[in-house]
């Protein structure tokens, strides 16, 4: 081992160590963490250790109030590292952590799951298409297609609006076959006789 003087870290209730102080320096600490080493008492509150006063995140002061946190045992002085050499290239310590991103969270408003997707209206794009009037219900179907493929996309609000849009085409491709039918009709009679 080092001759380096060590320390345990005990963070949310994981205990890591032995550690040094550059392998400390390369962790993220949460201001409620204890230490211990060698000649401590017991586990003592990190912002409490003048050596180890840097590692607090910024805006906390050493001595300042944080909130209680259970203290753990004394950790076992012949442990092994639970923490790979700072010195070894290879080790965790050298790989690029994870971030775990998170939405902050205000817990005065509760949170609200995203919105179901408009109607794409896709159904009745497609019956007035072959019932009524093919060229007006072409429009219908393409913008239904625009519904899901915005929503995916993240874009709310465009999706809406071509819900709304696809909504009027199927009417008006409703109407215009109730509309073109009587000359339709008109017109084939006409080519018959």
């Amino acid at each position: 081992m080092s001759d380096k003087k060590q320390y345990w870290i005990n963070q949310d209730g994981i205990q890591q160590g032995p550690l040094t102080l550059e392998q400390l320096e390369l962790m993220t600490i949460d201001e409620n963490a204890y230490v211990w080493s060698a000649g401590f008492d017991d586990w003592k509150p990190l912002r409490s250790v003048p050596e180890l006063e840097h590692l607090l995140p910024a805006g906390l002061s050493a001595g300042q109030e944080v909130a209680d946190v259970m203290i753990p045992p004394l950790p076992d002085e012949t442990a092994q590292p639970a923490v790979p050499d700072v010195d070894d290239p290879h080790s965790a310590i050298h790989q690029t952590p994870t971030a775990i991103v998170t939405e902050p969270s205000d817990s005065s408003q509760p949170t609200q799951p995203y919105p179901p997707c408009p109607p794409t209206n896709m159904v009745w794009a497609i019956i007035s298409t072959i019932l009524c009037c093919i060229p007006l219900g072409i429009v219908a179907i393409y913008y239904s297609n625009k519904v899901s493929k915005k929503y995916y996309e993240g874009d709310l609000k465009s999706a809406e609006h071509y819900s709304e849009v696809s909504a009027w085409w199927c009417i008006g491709t409703i109407v215009g076959g109730i509309i073109a039918s009587p000359f339709v009709s008109l017109i084939q009679m006409a080519m018959i006789s």
